[in-house]
């Protein structure tokens, strides 16, 4: 249980470190929370590893295509993170 945790623990801190990543670029280029964007956030599985997809999102206006974050995690328990500004 505490390897579990110690992964859980740093998957969610990845997590944390992406999605503030990710709203700082956003408000950099004025897709701002008060103006109606938010992070959509998907999972998807790509051979032995689970990616969580960040990326900004509108109701009705079209988000840009350059730019997420992902956090994966391998079926051999490594745990990566990257973003694209």
């Amino acid at each position: 249980m505490g390897r579990e945790n110690d992964l859980a623990r740093t998957f969610a801190e990845r997590c944390t470190e992406a999605r503030a990543y990710l709203r700082r670029e956003m408000n950099a280029r004025g897709l701002c929370e008060e103006d109606g964007w938010r992070i959509a956030e998907t999972l998807r599985s790509v051979g032995t590893r689970t990616e969580l997809v960040m990326r900004p999102i509108h109701l009705r206006l079209p988000a840009p295509e350059n730019l997420e974050c992902v956090v994966e995690i391998q079926e051999n328990e490594i745990i990566d993170s990257h973003c694209e500004p």
